[in-house]
């Protein structure tokens, strides 16, 4: 029987535990945390990954399911899922809250809004960023808040630590602001600024410029004044216009195309 030589235990127990204070000790590399925006090197990274998270939509094929399927453009393929079927708006399947991959878009964006927010608030203090990197901030969390009322309507200015705040500590709740609102208060005060402090040619390749942030203000505008413009238009036609789709995929597609070449 071999014999427990308790000394060698109880001094690798010892040692283990005086070099606790070293191993416990987090330093962060591969991750963002609160602290980080407080430095250079922390907004220089937040701003990076604005333009990263774009991968997370354009490169989601589920986004571009969302967006196609169920279009003149494109349709279900034979070994297609729910996921596909759901969004065909044929009758093959039926979306739902749970189904619906609009989550693509939603869970890109609002992260993507909060590092926004935390270079926003931060960059001023560091005192060495300039007015055009916090303008390139501001266009990317416009940029997410467009993409998202126009998907979902009224969205949350609020992440948890107040309107277009940083917000730091897990929240469970949250309050769904208008379509104004998120149009008035985030969209088209960010976009303004990023035309008036965005420089006129690109600070690195594919940067967003003074032309980039002009061209998403107007689409803001005019998406927003053919809102307003709907919900003051008489109901039958606002009815009609509705119901246009159904209304000519009842018609030869010959006769459409003649239409479509007389108008």
């Amino acid at each position: 029987m071999k014999k427990i030589d308790f000394k060698f235990i109880i001094g690798t127990i010892l040692i283990a535990l005086t070099a606790c204070s070293d191993i416990l000790e987090e330093q962060p590399r591969s991750i963002y945390e609160p602290g980080f925006f407080k430095s250079e090197k922390g907004v220089m990274g937040g701003i990076t990954s604005l333009y990263g998270h774009l991968r997370y939509i354009y490169g989601q094929a589920y986004y571009y399911n969302t967006c196609l399927t169920g279009t003149d453009e494109a349709t279900y393929a034979q070994s297609a899922d729910a996921n596909f079927k759901d969004m065909d708006l044929s009758g093959v399947g039926s979306i739902t809250a749970s189904s619906s991959r609009a989550d693509v878009l939603w869970g890109a964006a609002f992260s993507n809004i909060n590092t926004a927010n935390g270079i926003i608030e931060n960059a001023t203090a560091v005192g060495t960023i300039s007015d055009a990197l916090i303008a390139e901030a501001k266009f990317f969390r416009a940029f997410d808040y467009f993409m998202l009322v126009q998907t979902f309507g009224g969205v949350p200015l609020d992440l948890g630590s107040g309107i277009l705040k940083f917000n730091t500590t897990p929240s469970r709740t949250s309050v769904r602001n208008t379509v104004p609102e998120v149009y008035t208060q985030a969209i088209f005060p960010d976009l303004i600024t990023a035309v008036n402090d965005l420089p006129d040619n690109p600070r690195v390749t594919g940067g967003v410029t003074k032309t980039v942030a002009r061209l998403y203000l107007a689409k803001a505008y005019l998406t927003y004044a053919w809102l307003i413009r709907m919900d003051t238009m008489p109901n039958g036609i606002f009815n009609r216009l509705m119901t246009l789709p159904q209304r000519l995929s009842k018609i030869p597609v010959l006769m459409v195309c003649n239409l479509l070449i007389m108008m």
